[in-house]
């Protein structure tokens, strides 16, 4: 089956304008995966200049072709478009969290991580 692992990144650009700037670059690619992978990001909020992707229970490995575009479109928007992004990639072992950022933007309190205690000791009803 392979390691899972979920993942969630945004970008946010300075305007809606770049953001559609970046998006039709990426369709017009000749790499069918970096077509997909754009493809599977929500690029059309209305009022933030946005690209956000997640992913549950995925294999992310850097080296898989369907991965490597994901994996590039923040740093390339910083590069091309001065924009910022944030990337968390949390997998199944407990101490397997990843966290990447770059730009001027705060992205924090829009993506981050937390521990959360799930428990049920409930033994059910006494008969």
């Amino acid at each position: 089956m392979g390691y899972l692992s979920d993942v969630a990144y945004v970008i946010e650009f300075n305007s809606i304008e770049d953001r559609d700037a970046f998006v039709t670059l990426q369709l017009a690619s000749d790499n069918k995966y970096v077509r997909d992978a754009i493809n599977e990001c929500k690029t059309d909020y209305k009022k933030k200049p946005w690209i956000t992707f997640t992913a549950s229970d995925v294999k992310w490995y850097p080296s898989h072709p369907d991965v490597i575009p994901h994996d590039g479109f923040g740093p390339q928007a910083v590069e091309l478009y001065d924009a910022s992004y944030r990337f968390i990639r949390v997998g199944e072992d407990d101490d397997d969290i990843a966290k990447r950022s770059d730009g001027e933007a705060d992205l924090w309190e829009v993506l981050d991580t937390r521990v959360e205690w799930i428990r049920d000791f409930d033994e059910g009803e006494e008969t």
